[in-house]
């Protein structure tokens, strides 16, 4: 079983070495304890840069503004669990903390029997919870697919463009979609040079039978030659090329790329799934909500999109 990645928010230096001694000498083998920080400024950034599965916050003095660092918090690290610590549990306000984002409540008197599975538990939820407001979003971009005029049946399931210079990740998509059952055409591209070559049927995409119009087309940020973010921009200023739903597929987690590809109009923002398994099960998701959706006639190839919401933008873990 993978250890789960704890970071210590401790006001209390001394009891701080404490918990970190216990955590290496009774808790070894099911966590790793990966950073530390006092409560305030500092433990955000940290945090980010870390990311933890569990962050175990000391709420000693509820006080002081921990409500907002613990908003803050969930708010940058929506995957991560947060639990809350006091010497005396029944004296925190559960409502307020539960309100800023805390999963749950332990004291710091717990022992490792008592400690362990509160965190397992808290972190497993978490993951859980992510998976249903996942599949929520999903639930509703589905509906507004099907609302959508121009999201018309049209004989055969839409074809599904990767761009992606990762043969790895390449081949791990393959298999899943394979997996998962679904019976979408599925191309890859390297670069988003050779993406929009594609796209607009150039040099060796001139043949319209090599380049079947996508109707989804899962993009890699980091890529040679032009990266996602150009591609991306050039896509969705393209009155011909817009209607085509985008799902930025990535392994980057940092808030800047997150933010840059909602601005620019992305239809899903997807984190990269660190297991076949994992990937399987978001590709079904996919696979239920759009892969599984009819080409466009052709008639409504160039009728320009109705006007979207940023809020289409979706992070997925």
């Amino acid at each position: 079983m993978k250890p789960v990645s704890i970071m210590i928010v401790e006001g209390n230096p001394s009891f701080l070495q404490v918990e970190t001694f216990f955590f290496q000498k009774h808790c070894g083998t099911e966590t790793v304890v990966v950073g530390t920080a006092v409560p305030g400024e500092e433990s955000l950034p940290q945090a980010q840069f870390l990311r933890p599965d569990v962050i175990l916050f000391d709420v000693a003095d509820c006080g002081c503004g921990v409500p907002d660092s613990i908003a803050r918090l969930r708010k940058a690290l929506p995957d991560t669990a947060i639990m809350a610590r006091s010497l005396r549990v029944e004296d925190i306000d559960r409502q307020t903390l539960r309100a800023a984002g805390v999963d749950d409540f332990v004291s710091k008197f717990a022992s490792p029997a008592e400690l362990l599975p509160a965190i397992r538990r808290a972190h497993s939820n978490r993951v859980n919870r992510r998976a249903r407001e996942s599949a929520a979003s999903f639930q509703s971009l589905k509906y507004q697919a099907l609302e959508d005029p121009f999201m018309r049946k049209h004989g055969k399931p839409i074809t599904i463009l990767m761009a992606d210079d990762d043969a790895a990740d390449c081949l791990l998509v393959k298999s899943a979609v394979e997996t998962a059952h679904l019976h979408n055409d599925l191309r890859f591209v390297e670069n988003g040079v050779e993406l929009l070559d594609y796209l607009h049927r150039r040099g060796r995409y001139s043949k319209a039978s090599d380049a079947p119009r996508p109707g989804l087309i899962l993009l890699d940020l980091n890529m040679p030659r032009k990266d996602g973010h150009e591609a991306l921009a050039e896509i969705k200023a393209d009155p011909e090329l817009r209607n085509i739903a985008v799902v930025v597929m990535t392994a980057s987690k940092a808030d800047e790329d997150f933010w840059r590809a909602r601005d620019l109009r992305a239809d899903m923002y997807l984190v990269k799934p660190v297991t076949f398994e994992t990937l399987v099960n978001v590709t079904k998701s996919l696979g239920r909500y759009w892969f599984e959706i009819l080409e466009l006639p052709e008639a409504s190839l160039a009728t320009p999109s109705p006007t979207r919401s940023h809020d289409d933008a979706v992070e997925v873990a």
